[in-house]
């Protein structure tokens, strides 16, 4: 209209029809996002869809992509189009191909329609390009500069594809100004950025990789949305104890790999964008020593951190920084909580071990310190310390194990019956519902269980005792008495009967048992000082496994039996790993000893399983060792790749040396071997 508009009215004066002409407004400062009415045409894709008729199949994967484009750009802001036109022609070009190799499609017409729709689109974004002014171009370079950063928490992989397209919109508008293009080169290295990216991605999934173990009967998740688990580095230690942290609570748990650049790749459970909002747990799994976390400075660490809270999203954060590395003490937290601060998380504590800290196969935490004479230690407030900032400000330490995740934390009252400390929520007792996890400030073994069975009958219906944490008094060991094997016996047997899992620890530093738990499968551990005593009801008859882990300051060892069935004399298995693990054989007949402690039953046999063949001498010692003491066969098997085993070392009580055999991927060459296949017809006794 030439920017004129001709307004017509009724004159009641002349009785006739009057006319004007009028200047139109401008409105091109306010453009009509061309995508934003795709109501329609989402709804019509997802009815399309729904159908499952073979004359569709061949379509459904190009109509999900447009399904999903379209709900895409729907969301789109109008001064973002742009950005997207080269996007959207792309996959115009795509879909005129799929048009062209299925002419007689049975829905053609709706292909067609759907292509129309398309060519609109572009249409239109092109239109409103051309109508951009001045101040929608610098609305674009704060939009550049803002989904730049915004890239910085993605996933690599989502992260490489981003800073491309950014790079292609940051050309676009770099070609409309020299002065523009030289702001953004100053602000936005993105070939390097991209670069950057490109290489963590490669080095991420390179990384070795552990399987999850589904199905397992596991605690109850209190308190948090989430936890996120962060890896430091691809380290085999780390690896598997990650694994451990992770099982503890499949359904709750982001595993994260994440380089020294804060690129990072998720490897386990769902996306960060993708997680519930709510309070978010985050540990960080690693190794470290007093001078801090390997490979890591404080900074990072702190970046690290930021990442996860800034990519999970509003309406969420990080509340809890679990430090699982060993020895960092609390100066590393004090200068750690000010750096959140900076990048924005503020509203957190985080704990930290002042000592040596193992993860066991159930996920729990084991602290040692041989110098105060304290060894596998579970839950010591004088071996973790937890800091967090006050109202003031100040950094001071906290409750590390404050019992504000636990559904119910529970005390005996004066006359034996339940008391309840807290629930938490502040739910009242009729509100309690599902698989609940209990704290218990106990008494007596007997005590303790006569309470929880009264607190299990007014319990209302659809809640239950799923797991119990409890503490046991300096003054009343439970494990005081008794060997371990009635220990293990009687622990399963309390279990049973509430069918519920159960951690026992001690209130004292120096109790007998820094920790024994009973699994709902009837798997029971016991940790004595360094040794772990294991309950498998899946273990066979009759048999002792014995793992040993030596050659360091810290020996460990674990041994594993079925239960209290022994009837015959005991089969054992010892196992070694690495060359670097290896005890000394002093060590070894200690172990040993301890089987006393669950059976009197006498050995059988001993079997010993090796990683390596590299230390003969200390295994021809120790198997004639054993053989002098017990006056029974004595095996050692090397591993080799399948899985199997071969016999390298034997002695029985008839020899009077030790036998060596070469593994079979270490023989030398023998004349048989060479032979050639006619001649194997009458193989001689050496050739079987």
């Amino acid at each position: 209209t030439g920017g004129t508009k001709t307004v017509y009215s009724w004159d009641t004066d002349k009785g006739g029809m009057s006319q004007k002409t009028e200047t139109v407004k401008s409105h091109s400062g306010v453009l009509k996002n061309p995508l934003i009415n795709l109501n329609e045409e989402i709804q019509r894709l997802e009815e399309l869809l729904k159908s499952t008729s073979e004359k569709q199949s061949k379509h459904s994967d190009l109509l999900s992509r447009t399904l999903y484009a379209f709900r895409a750009f729907h969301e789109v802001r109008e001064y973002e189009l742009g950005f997207y036109h080269s996007d959207l022609k792309a996959f115009k070009l795509n879909f005129d191909e799929h048009l062209r190799t299925n002419p007689n499609s049975e829905i053609i017409g709706e292909l067609n329609r759907i292509n129309v729709v398309l060519q609109d689109f572009i249409t239109d974004i092109e239109a409103q390009d051309l109508r951009r002014t001045e101040q929608s171009v610098q609305q674009s370079v704060l939009l550049v500069r803002e989904k730049y950063e915004a890239t910085k928490v993605l996933e690599v992989g989502d992260k490489v594809i981003e800073l491309k397209r950014i790079r292609g919109w940051l050309l676009s508008l770099s070609s409309r100004s020299s002065e523009m293009h030289e702001q953004l080169e100053q602000d936005i290295a993105i070939e390097h950025e991209i670069q950057v990216a490109k290489e963590s991605q490669t080095e991420l999934e390179q990384w070795d990789t552990s399987e999850i173990r589904q199905g397992r009967t596991t605690d109850p998740f209190v308190g948090y949305k989430r936890q996120v688990i962060i890896m430091t580095e691809n380290d085999p230690d780390i690896i598997q104890s990650t694994s451990y942290l992770a099982e503890k609570y499949p359904d709750n748990t982001t595993i994260v790999r994440m380089d020294k650049n804060g690129n990072y790749k998720v490897v386990y459970g769902l996306k960060l964008n993708e997680i519930p909002k709510g309070d978010i747990k985050v540990v960080i799994n690693a190794h470290g020593n007093p001078g801090g976390i390997r490979n890591r400075s404080i900074e990072e660490i702190a970046e690290h951190i930021s990442i996860i809270d800034r990519a999970v999203g509003k309406d969420s954060g990080v509340r809890k920084v679990s430090l699982v590395a060993c020895s960092l003490g609390g100066d590393y937290v004090k200068i750690l909580l000010p750096e959140l601060r900076k990048k924005g998380v503020s509203n957190t504590k985080v704990s930290v071990r002042l000592v040596p800290v193992i993860v066991d196969a159930d996920g729990r935490k084991i602290m040692s310190n041989s110098v105060e004479g304290i060894s596998g230690k579970y839950r010591s407030n004088a071996l973790k310390k937890t800091y967090a900032f006050n109202e003031k400000g100040e950094i001071i330490p906290v409750d590390s194990y404050t019992d504000e995740h636990y559904d119910v934390s529970l005390s005996i009252d004066k006359d034996g019956s339940p008391k309840i400390e807290r629930i938490y929520g502040n739910k009242r007792l009729s509100e309690l519902k599902g698989p609940l996890k209990v704290f218990v400030k106990a008494e007596s073994f007997s005590e303790t269980e006569q309470m929880l069975h009264q607190f299990k009958d007014v319990l209302p219906s659809g809640a239950s005792i799923a797991h119990l944490s409890i503490k046991t008094p300096k003054d009343n060991d439970w494990f005081a008495q008794g060997n371990v094997l009635q220990q293990t016996q009687n622990l399963d047997n309390f279990g049973e009967r509430l069918n519920a899992s159960i951690v026992v620890y001690s209130d004292s530093e120096d109790a007998q048992v820094s920790l024994a738990a009973r699994n709902r499968d009837s798997g029971v551990r016991i940790i004595k000082g360094d040794t772990c005593f294991i309950k498998d009801p899946l273990m066979l008859k009759n048999a002792m496994v014995i793992l040993e882990l030596g050659g360091s300051e810290s020996n460990q060892q674990y041994l594993e039996f079925r239960g209290d069935d022994f009837d015959a004399d005991i089969h054992v298995e010892i196992f070694h790993e690495g060359v670097n693990q290896v005890p000394m054989t002093r060590e070894t007949l200690k172990n040993l000893d301890l089987i006393s402690q669950v059976t009197q039953q006498s050995i059988a046999d001993i079997d010993i399983i090796v990683s390596t063949t590299e230390n003969l001498g200390h295994y021809l010692e120790l198997v004639k060792a054993l053989s002098d003491k017990y006056k029974v066969t004595i095996t050692v098997h090397k591993e080799i790749e399948s899985g199997a085993s071969v016999e390298w070392l034997s002695k029985t009580p008839q020899d009077s040396d030790v036998i060596v055999r070469t593994p079979p991927h270490l023989a030398e060459t023998q004349p048989h071997n060479d032979k050639k296949l006619q001649d194997w017809d009458t193989p001689n006794q050496e050739q079987i």
